[in-house]
């Protein structure tokens, strides 16, 4: 058979001028590129079949010249990338934007066989040995015709790589696989067969228990080969099973009647101690159930299982309060420790009032307080709720409650509350009183000084005013002040804004109104009316009273009263001013029980002259009503259903209605409840 190599060549041209270049076949389909002056190509793609059944493609990197480019293939087509390519030469020409052309020939190489000769192998002489052997080699292939080929790679089943012989295999089914410098591959399957089936031993052991160390144990099962079988262990032993093992490492060769042999190694360990460590973090405080503890064993066998005093059966206890904790650590083979863990506070601090010493004088700032710290961790601050020390002992303090907070270094904090009395409150203030004349008007203004506390007897000094005086009398607005000493020394100051009136409330103006809130068209007041009483009260009254004539009363300025019953009633007005004195106007008021009247007149005359001037029915105890009026042909000219309405004015849209005879209905409630209806003519007179 005869094997034809193809080569690939590439050429550029920019109008007359063209170059040709060599390269080498790559080791991989996508590694070549080139480089034609203005414009370049890098050609990549899968450019060797491994099979008829397959297909070729080409991918073109562009650069240079300038962009966008144009592409036209010998098979006419003018993607820039092709695929489903058979093997053969495509050539493409590549246009740049300023007409520069670049010609690119690629070759597709078409398939080349790979084969390779038989496996030579030799089995293995038992089913356990480890003495097969397999060579491979390629009887043709492309990297053998190919200039400069790398070397095939060979990848085993058994892991071995890029070696073409194989010894020590172990009896059973091999596969190779040998690739081309096209990644085209062929693979060959053979088996090593054994001369005689193989030993096979599985064992048990049994590891020493952590009470003594020479209790391990190593049982045999052996199967396979051609019985009886002949042990030979490193300890000179000839049984198939060792007990009373200590920790070790223990070989043993097996071989059976027809001279195979199986060697095998065993470890017996030894149950190591269980070590216990810890980690800890104390409870900051007294009191306190922020201390943790965690377990970190080591050795023995894992998993390990926890049983704390508390009864929980984690490795780590958290919110713990200071105390004595203690644990049983177990591991896999039942190996046991016990742990006792002590949790102490890193401080226990306590806060001791020992003294305290009230001011001599309420007000004064000669009073203490002496404190004791005990149980602080290393340095402590001290801070006061006043912010002025930093020390446990205290003096010249005024009286109040002060707030003692002490932090040590552990972040701990103990405060107390100490309340400093004044040893005898001095206290003092000023009252005053008006005394009005309400007859005259005139106002004289007294004001005395309420003392208690302190230690009499007491010394008095006013400002304005007389000396060891209890009052004093004024007759001006001002700020009075007065000092106050008592027997021991204490002294208080305090003051007063005092207001004294120019005037009483005489000449004062004090009136009212009245006025019904039912639209109606009777001005009478009648029974089961609201009745809105509208006062008039100069500023200098701050209190009112109404009294109706009914018994009834009300404190309101504007009042809103029913009447109950017809009658006479005088209505009385009394306003009060900052004085008390008082003041009263009075008013009388008829109430009546409603009738029903209605007078419709019988014509009008709208001229203006104020005179019957409008048509409107006269009513008197109806509650509302409806007036309608029509002209003689039945068209509803005018409708009103106000108890304030005028009435009909004589036009009609806006335009006079011409005189004559014009027709009314008139439909109105009574006081009972009751629907009534009237309705007749009407005479308009211009």
């Amino acid at each position: 058979m005869k094997w034809v190599v193809l080569l690939i060549f590439s050429s550029a041209y920019y109008n007359s001028v063209f170059s040709q270049y060599a390269f080498n076949i790559p080791a991989k389909e996508s590694s070549r590129m080139y480089s034609y002056g203005e414009i370049w190509v890098e050609v990549s793609g899968k450019l060797a079949l491994c099979s008829h059944s397959e297909k070729g493609s080409i991918i073109l990197t562009v650069g240079g010249g300038k962009a966008p480019y144009t592409f036209k293939w010998n098979t006419n087509e003018t993607t820039q990338n092709r695929s489903n390519l058979n093997a053969g030469t495509y050539t493409v020409w590549i246009t740049d934007a300023d007409g520069r052309v670049h010609q690119e020939k690629i070759i597709i190489q078409p398939p080349f066989p790979l084969l390779l000769n038989p496996v030579e192998k030799k089995d293995a002489s038992c089913g356990s040995g480890m003495d097969g052997y397999a060579k491979i080699s390629v009887k043709i292939g492309r990297n053998d015709y190919e200039k400069d080929s790398p070397p095939y790679k060979v990848t085993w089943s058994n892991g071995l790589k890029d070696v073409w012989e194989a010894d020590n295999l172990a009896p059973g089914t091999y596969t190779v696989l040998v690739e081309d410098k096209y990644n085209c591959s062929v693979s060959v399957s053979f088996e090593i067969k054994s001369g005689s089936e193989g030993i096979a031993a599985t064992e048990t052991i049994e590891q020493p228990s952590c009470q003594s160390g020479s209790t391990g144990k190593i049982s045999l099962n052996v199967s396979g080969g051609q019985p009886p079988f002949t042990y030979k262990w490193n300890t000179g032993a000839t049984s198939k099973d060792l007990n009373g093992l200590v920790p070790g490492t223990y070989q043993v060769q097996i071989q059976d009647s027809k001279g195979c042999s199986l060697q095998k190694s065993f470890s017996i360990s030894a149950p190591s101690s269980i070590e216990v460590g810890t980690q800890l973090l104390q409870p900051s405080c007294q009191g306190n159930s922020d201390g943790r503890i965690e377990i970190i064993p080591a050795g023995g066998k894992a998993p390990y299982s926890y049983l704390w005093n508390t009864g929980h059966t984690q490795s780590k206890l958290q919110n713990l309060t200071s105390g004595t904790y203690s644990v049983k650590i177990t591991d896999a083979t039942g190996c046991s420790v016990e742990k006792q863990v002590i949790l102490q506070n890193q401080s226990a601090l306590e806060l001791k009032v020992v003294e305290t010493r009230p001011a001599s004088c309420a007000g004064g700032s000669d009073g203490g307080i002496s404190l004791e710290l005990k149980g602080a961790k290393g340095t402590y601050t001290v801070k006061w709720s006043d912010g002025n020390s930093t020390q446990l002992q205290r003096k010249d303090l005024k009286s109040g409650t002060y707030t003692i907070e002490v932090i040590d270094e552990s972040g701990c904090k103990v405060s107390t509350t100490v309340q400093l009395q004044d040893a005898t409150s001095l206290q003092a203030r000023i009252e005053t009183a008006l005394d009005v004349d309400c007859a005259s008007g005139k106002v004289t203004g007294k004001a005395w000084v309420s003392i208690q506390g302190g230690k009499e007897p007491y010394a008095i000094s006013w400002n304005p005013g007389d000396k060891n005086a209890r009052e004093i009398n004024f007759d001006k607005s001002g700020i009075l002040k007065v000092a106050v000493k008592d027997a021991s020394g204490c002294t208080l100051e305090t003051e007063a804004r005092v207001e004294f009136p120019v005037v009483s409330n005489q000449g004062a103006r004090l009136d009212f109104q009245y006025r019904k809130l039912s639209i109606s068209n009777d001005p009478e007041v009648l029974i089961q009316e609201e009745v809105l009483f509208e006062s008039e009260i100069s500023p200098e009254f701050i209190a009112w009273e109404w009294e109706f004539g009914d018994g009834k009363k009300s404190v309101e300025k504007d009042p809103v009263h029913i009447f109950e019953k017809p009658g006479s009633y005088e209505v009385t007005l009394k306003g009060y001013d900052i004085f008390g004195c008082s003041s009263i106007e009075r008013n009388t008021i008829q109430v009546s029980i409603p009738t029903e009247l209605v007078v419709i007149p019988n014509a009008f005359t709208p001229n203006g002259d104020g005179l019957n001037d409008s048509f409107i029915p006269v009513l008197k105890g109806v509650s509302s009503f409806t007036l309608e009026v029509f002209n003689t042909w039945g068209e509803k000219i005018f409708i009103t259903t106000s108890l304030e309405s005028k009435g009909w004015d004589g036009t009609y849209r806006g335009q006079l209605s011409p005189p004559g005879n014009y027709l009314y209905r008139l439909t109105y409630i009574t006081p009972d409840g009751t629907a009534q209806s009237k309705s007749g003519g009407i005479t308009l007179i211009r």
